[in-house]
């Protein structure tokens, strides 16, 4: 996972300080493919609404429970949260154009220093920790364009990569961050990064 100590003076560090990290793009933000037409709206893990707290919360917890489980971390109510309301985080939350209340998915990231396995070389890095959509929202490119998203963000913001940590057990995952998106895996990590 992301280190979370970095230089001060740190490109990270005055990134972190930056209260939206979108303004560059013009606005509203929207994606209309098939049946689905949605605007993303940005929040920073502080100013995040408490019916979204709750609600990227239950999708993770809905999608990925069982996953973690299985895991040797295993699923924790109280990890998950500190996790996803970190002060560094920032959500790119998808919802229908016609009806806010309608959600269809999230983004949730970090901009981090991250050690790689380029010689432990520490990168600058856009980090992916979630990406959810609503089973109505799937298979329509929806996934794609959030994270063709961050990566143009973490582009604008000078980071070296996109990176993230999918479980070895979720195989559409990888699948779909490695063929649909070109990400590379790391050998011998679960890790894969956009260079």
């Amino acid at each position: 996972m992301p280190i979370s100590e970095f230089d001060p003076d740190s490109l990270i560090a005055k990134v972190n300080e930056e209260p939206c990290l979108v303004n560059f793009l013009d606005t509203p933000i929207t994606y209309k493919h098939l049946n689905l037409d949605v605007t993303v709206d940005y929040y920073s893990g502080n100013d995040l609404p408490p019916h979204l707290c709750d609600w990227t919360f239950n999708l993770v917890k809905s999608n990925l429970y069982d996953m973690y489980n299985n895991s040797k971390e295993g699923w924790s109510d109280e990890g998950k949260k500190r996790e996803m309301l970190a002060p560094e985080a920032r959500y790119l939350i998808a919802r229908s154009s016609a009806d806010p209340n309608d959600l269809k998915g999230f983004l949730l990231f970090q901009m981090v220093q991250e050690e790689t396995m380029d010689d432990d070389v520490m990168a600058n890095c856009a980090y992916c920790y979630e990406v959810q959509l609503t089973t109505n929202a799937r298979n329509q490119g929806l996934g794609e364009f959030l994270m063709n998203l961050l990566s143009c963000i973490g582009s604008y913001w000078k980071m070296d990569k996109v990176m993230l940590t999918v479980f070895k057990a979720n195989k559409d995952a990888f699948r779909f961050y490695v063929e649909k998106l070109g990400l590379v895996q790391y050998i011998g990590a679960k890790e894969a990064s956009k260079h």
